[in-house]
Formats: C-alpha cells, structure tokens, sequence
C-alpha cells in the first residue's frame, strides 16, 4: 500500500473554506461524513523474477565457497550477455553439515535473480543455466510503468467515485453541496505473487524447456475521507 500523488488534487477538491469550517465553532454547523470509495482493474502481470541456485558440498568452507561461486560467475557471464534479461547476484552463505552433532562437510548455497519482461528470454535462459544452476522459485509481478500508468488511471476512477458519493450522501441528509475536509488516496496490489508451484525444478529442466503464464494482479485505489454537510 502507498500514498499516491494525486492527493493533492483531493485536497483541492471543492476544499476552499474547509479551514474556517474546522474552527469548533463552525463545525457545529455542519455533520462530518466519513467514507471511501475504491476504484479496481486486473491487470496482466508484464514481468517476471526467477531465483537460480547453485549448492555445493566441501570438506572445508572455502573450498565450498569456491565452487559455489565459480558456477555462480559462470551463470552470470552467460546470462549477462541478452539484452532481454536483468541479472543480479542474490543470497550467498556457507553453513557446515553436521552428523550427530559432529561437522562432517561445509555447504554453500549461491543464487542468482533474473527478471525479464519477456517470458519465452528468460525461459530459454533458465533452460540454458540449468548446466550450474537449478531453478528455486518463480514470481510474476506488474512491472513499475504499467503500475504507475494502471495507477493515475484507477486514481482518477477512485476520485470520481468519492465525489459521486459524496454527492448521493449529501442529498441523502437533504443538503445540496458539501465540502471536502480531509481526504488520502491509497494504493495496492502490483507487487510480485510467489508461484509455489514452480519451485525446485530439478536439474534436467534442459531438456523440457519451462513455459511460463504471467496471469493477473487485482491493483486498487481507495480515496478515504470525510465531508462537511450542512445542517
């Protein structure tokens, strides 16, 4: 959830006077309504995130740390040179491996997130890394353009919708206009739903190339506030 920009255009909103009205005087004069309305879309999810994972055992920590980011540094490279992708390195750690109580190896676990907007580039990416490292999770997610353009539009839907409102509300306690005393507009959905079921793909996704469907994000935007009715 966040605070969008458009507030300022609520709290200019047929706001003129709204000071003088709060003063505790005027106030009794007038019944103070709260509500909100809300403005929603399913948008299509336009990007994605993988997390790849490499793990690899030792009999010292540095030797597993070595391996993990020698294969680390080799998916990088290959996945560096498409244009269609973003790679970053994510989480690296060296734990030990115990029996009974007694250390009997180190481990090491490196990953590396891709994200793309173009789903068949990142699936033949992950197909091509599956040589050093495996697939751990998927995300699909409204990228922050489409969220922002998604966003001004549900906003201006929201707004209309208080007024509307408002305006039924009004006439409802037999007034004809109200002012607008206090208003937020808030936002929410667009963020990056985890798919469970694509987790811990086995090694051999090489050979069976992933096909991926972004599916949907419900984004919303609520106007919250309080109107000055005359009495």
């Amino acid at each position: 959830m966040r605070l969008l920009p458009t507030i300022a255009m609520i709290a200019m909103l047929q706001f003129a006077g709204a000071a003088a009205l709060a003063d505790d005087d005027d106030d009794r004069a007038f019944t103070r309504v709260q509500f909100d309305a809300q403005a929603m879309q399913e948008v299509d999810n336009d990007s994605m995130r993988a997390t790849l994972f490499v793990e690899t055992e030792d009999s010292s920590p540095s030797g597993a740390s070595s391996r993990a980011t020698h294969a680390t540094n080799d998916t990088l490279r290959q996945l560096q040179a498409d244009g269609n992708l973003r790679v970053r390195t994510g989480n690296f750690r060296t734990f030990p491996v115990s029996d009974k109580g007694k250390i009997t190896g180190w481990r090491a676990r490196s990953e590396i997130l891709v994200e793309s907007k173009d789903f068949a580039a990142a699936s033949a990416a992950i197909a091509s890394a599956s040589g050093n490292m495996q697939l751990s999770r998927i995300e699909f997610f409204v990228s922050s353009e489409l969220r922002d353009t998604v966003e001004d539009v549900l906003s201006d839907e929201a707004i209309a919708a208080f007024l509307a409102k408002a305006r039924k509300i009004s006439k409802g306690f037999g007034a004809t206009e109200f002012e607008v005393a206090e208003a937020s507009v808030m936002s929410q959905g667009g963020d990056a739903p985890l798919r469970p079921m694509m987790a811990a793909m086995a090694s051999d996704a090489a050979a069976v190339r992933p096909e991926f469907s972004g599916g949907t994000t419900r984004m919303s935007v609520t106007v919250s506030g309080v109107i000055l009715i005359a009495r």
